[in-house]
Formats: structure tokens, C-alpha cells, sequence
């Protein structure tokens, strides 16, 4: 393992058990991440807001990234799950 994978398996160890008893594991997978990155993203953010000027806002979008096999009809796809703006008072 290198650090990147040991650092999300460790942002994944609160949704363990959701996982194990999940019927398709493939499927929850993705959303649970996305709940952990969605959450380190908002301290992230609501930390550094402050240092936002004026009325400026930071817009933050996030979701699934869903890829596909390689064809010449078919592409990667993006499922929006929230969009957020944040204002310099987090």
C-alpha cells in the first residue's frame, strides 16, 4: 500500500460495517467514499473560507466519477450529488 491508498482506507473504516452488510458492495462503495471526501472537503473548506475577500465565495461540486470501458460511442460519466457555495464566514 502507499500512503494515498492507506490514507482512504483510513477515511473508509467509518463506513466498514455499512459495507460489509451492503447487498452490492461495488455500489456502495463509491457513495460511501464520496461521504468521506464530501466531509473532509467542507472542514477543508469551512477552514480556509476566511481567507475569502470581499464578497468573494468558493463553489464546491462534487459526485461520483463513473468510468466506462474505451468505445468509440461511449465516454466516462460524472453523477452530481451536491453543489455548494461557501461565503467567507465558512
Amino acid at each position: 500500500l502507499d500512503a494515498q491508498q492507506n490514507f482512504v482506507g483510513s477515511m473508509l473504516l467509518p463506513y466498514a460495517e455499512q459495507l460489509e452488510k451492503a447487498d452490492n458492495k461495488m455500489v456502495d462503495l463509491p457513495y460511501a467514499l464520496y461521504a468521506a471526501q464530501k466531509k473532509m472537503m467542507s472542514d477543508i473548506v469551512s477552514a480556509g473560507a476566511g481567507a475569502v475577500g470581499g464578497d468573494g465565495k468558493i463553489a464546491v461540486l462534487g459526485g461520483i466519477q463513473i468510468n466506462t470501458p474505451p468505445t468509440e460511442d461511449s465516454s466516462d460519466y460524472f453523477l452530481p450529488l451536491s453543489f455548494e457555495v461557501y461565503g467567507n464566514d465558512g
